[in-house]
């Protein structure tokens, strides 16, 4: 079920009647709770991941494990004609991750895979009855081949210390989302999406001084069709676009600071063949710390905030994570 419904200031209604209450007792919630799911789903794939110093050189045959926790918590926010208010959600995610560079095409090429576990609550007023509803599981995994087509170039870790850093870099990257989390069709929430996302973007950055480093990001996230939408119905989302700015500086190798801020639109969600109107419209702004603590250890935090958001997540992020280095032996 999408929640387990309270009375206000009452008991726990019974789940096993739930769906059927709910369809006899509001004669419109069906078409509600289909677009509260379209929104649902924007929540977890959406939330604008500003990631500062992607373009950023390494050498080849560096090895990058990485584990990180992050707390996000806020406003859902849907089209006020809709008789859901005050939708929240509060989400804890546990992610590990690996991070490969290589050649391709003689081009300094990186790949990474993401794996996250999250568990957290969701809390509303669905026409006038507090609900709520938790989640525990894995999500859908990201993962993405990265690429510097212009600028730095692919060498090994002796070389990259002795050499002078390009100023300017240009980058393309793909990042595909399988529908391997968790996922029920009779429920509304769900940690995985049931359907296939990829991302493709281009980026750019030039560093001034050395230490100055400016990076912006163009991209869109594409979807296929989810068949085994709640209750028997499809769900499909048209493309979404977003852009990033990241302003860095770099105190010393490996310990640097960044604000960013990310714009994303479009983005619309059709439900049965009959389109929403919940065009994305949304601003978001954060900031992230990296410390490297020694040759191979390093942390980051990182805090991402909402600017205005028109429909979606309107969340606040803050990530702590562990990144540990290591190269291949015959460099």
């Amino acid at each position: 079920m999408l929640f387990n419904i309270y009375k206000r200031n009452t008991t726990k209604i019974n789940e096993d009647g739930l769906t059927w209450m709910i369809y006899i007792k509001f004669h419109n919630i069906h078409k509600v709770l289909l677009t509260l799911t379209g929104c649902l789903f924007i929540v977890q794939l959406q939330s604008q991941d500003l990631e500062p110093r992607l373009l950023s050189a390494i050498p080849t045959g560096s090895n990058i494990a990485i584990a990180s926790y992050s707390h996000s918590a806020g406003n859902i926010l849907l089209d006020n004609s809709l008789p859901v208010e005050d939708l929240k959600a509060s989400l804890n995610n546990i992610v590990l991750a690996y991070a490969r560079s290589f050649k391709l095409f003689n081009r300094l090429a990186k790949f990474d895979v993401i794996a996250p576990y999250s568990f957290g609550s969701f809390e509303g007023v669905v026409s006038s009855i507090d609900s709520s509803t938790s989640r525990t599981g894995f999500g859908d995994p990201l993962i993405r081949l990265s690429m510097i087509l212009i600028g730095s170039g692919p060498v090994g870790v002796t070389e990259f210390i002795k050499q002078e850093q390009k100023k300017f870099n240009l980058g393309a990257f793909i990042r595909v989302r399988p529908p391997l989390g968790q996922y029920d069709p009779t429920k509304l929430i769900n940690l995985g999406a049931n359907r296939w996302t990829t991302k493709i973007g281009f980026g750019g950055s030039y560093t001034f001084h050395k230490k100055l480093i400016l990076e912006g990001h163009l991209n869109s996230w594409f979807f296929t069709e989810n068949k085994e939408f709640f209750n028997g119905n499809t769900i499909k989302q048209k493309p979404l676009i977003a852009v990033q700015l990241h302003v860095a500086y770099l105190f010393t190798p490996g310990i640097w600071i960044a604000f960013s801020a990310g714009q994303s639109g479009m983005g619309e969600t059709v439900v049965n063949g009959i389109e929403k109107n919940d065009l994305q419209n949304s601003t978001r702004f954060g900031a992230a710390f990296a410390y490297k603590l020694n040759k191979h250890n390093a942390l980051k935090i990182a805090l991402t905030s909402g600017l205005s958001t028109r429909y979606g997540a309107d969340f606040t992020s803050v990530i702590l994570a562990y990144q540990f280095l290591w190269f291949d032996k015959n460099i």
